[in-house]
C-alpha cells in the first residue's frame, strides 16, 4: 500500500474541508454538459465526462443559467448570454485564514480563467509549501496555483507562452495584493530544459499541460506523446525530497500512463486519483492527477 502524504518529508494531507471557501457551485449534470455557479453567474458549459441524466428538468436549466456555451469545432465556439453577464467577474477562495482572488472572463474556448476542482492541489500548495520553497509552477494558466504557493512563502517562477495570459496572472496577483512571483512568457518545456543546464532546482514542480500545443519551433504536439519528456525534465529540476503534482485533462492519458512514466524516472508515487468537484449527492470527476516525489 501506497505510503500516504503526511508520512514523508514532512508532507500534510488536508482532511478538514470546513476551514476552506470557494466562491462555486456544482448545480447540476449530465449529457455531456455541466450547470456550475461562479460567484453570481451560472453557466451551462460542455463537459465530456458529465455521464448520466441530469438531476434538473431541461427548464430548470434554462431558468438558472446565464450563459451557455456551444461548440461549434472541437473546444472553440460561442456564448450565448443574459444581460446580467458583465464583461469579467471576480472569484474568491480562501483556506485557513488565507485568500487569494482572480478575474474570470468567457473565452471562445469554453474556460473562463479557473477550474474549481484544483482545490485540492490549492490546498496541497497552501499546507506544504514554506517560505523560501522554490516552486515552478508551468502551463501556468490564471496562475490560480501560483497564488496559493506565493501566499504559503514560496519563491514561484510561473511560466506559460501566451503573453496575455501571463498578463491576466499577474493582474490577478496584484488583484490579491500578491508581490514577488516571477513572471515567465516562454515555452514552458523549453524554459524547464534550460533550468536543467543552468543547474536549478525546485521543491515544488506543478504541471497542468494542455492537451495539444505548439512548440518552440511552432511544431504541433500532443500531450499523449509529449508527457514522458515533460516528466523526464521535471524530474531532473526537482531538488531532494521535491514534490511534482502532474494532472491532465486528457483522455488519452490514463493514470496508470502517468504513474508509469513518474516511475520510469525513479519518482516515488504518493498519491493518484481523480480531481472533481461535488454537487447534492454527486460527484463528477474531472481530471486525473498524481503527486509524487524525487529520492
Amino acid at each position: 500500500m501506497a505510503a500516504k502524504i503526511g508520512q514523508f518529508t514532512g508532507l500534510k494531507e488536508n482532511t478538514n474541508k470546513s476551514n476552506s471557501h470557494i466562491d462555486y457551485e456544482l448545480i447540476d449534470y449530465g449529457n455531456g454538459r455541466k450547470l456550475e455557479r461562479f460567484g453570481d453567474i451560472a453557466l451551462d458549459r460542455p463537459e465530456i465526462l458529465a455521464y448520466g441524466k441530469p438531476a434538473l428538468t431541461k427548464a430548470q436549466w434554462i431558468s438558472i443559467s446565464k450563459g451557455v456555451f456551444i461548440e461549434k469545432m472541437k473546444t472553440k465556439g460561442s456564448w450565448t448570454l443574459s444581460e446580467e453577464v458583465p464583461d469579467s467577474w471576480v472569484f474568491v477562495y480562501s483556506f485557513s485564514g488565507l485568500s487569494w482572488r482572480i478575474n474570470l472572463s468567457l473565452s471562445p474556448f469554453k474556460h473562463i480563467g479557473v477550474f474549481p476542482e484544483q482545490e485540492e492541489n490549492w490546498k496541497f500548495l497552501m499546507q506544504n509549501v514554506k517560505k523560501g520553497d522554490r516552486v515552478l509552477n508551468l502551463f501556468g494558466y490564471t496562475g490560480a496555483a501560483t497564488l496559493c504557493a506565493a501566499i504559503a512563502g514560496g519563491d514561484v517562477f510561473h511560466v506559460d507562452s501566451s503573453k496575455s495570459i501571463v498578463k491576466k496572472a499577474s493582474e490577478n496577483a496584484k488583484l490579491s495584493g500578491i508581490e514577488g512571483i516571477h513572471w515567465v512568457v516562454e515555452d514552458a518545456l523549453a524554459f524547464a530544459q534550460r533550468e536543467v543546464k543552468r543547474g536549478n532546482r525546485y521543491r515544488f514542480i506543478i504541471m497542468d499541460p494542455p492537451i495539444y500545443g505548439r512548440g518552440k519551433r511552432g511544431e504541433h504536439w500532443k500531450l499523449e506523446d509529449l508527457l514522458p519528456t515533460l516528466v523526464e525534465t521535471a524530474a531532473k529540476l526537482l531538488s531532494k525530497n521535491g514534490v511534482l503534482i502532474l494532472n491532465t485533462y486528457s483522455q488519452k492519458v490514463q493514470l496508470n500512463d502517468m504513474t508509469d512514466i513518474a516511475k520510469r524516472q525513479k519518482l516515488k508515487i504518493r498519491k493518484k486519483g481523480w480531481l472533481s468537484v461535488s454537487g447534492k449527492n454527486r460527484q463528477l470527476n474531472l481530471s486525473r492527477f498524481i503527486i509524487c516525489a524525487s529520492a
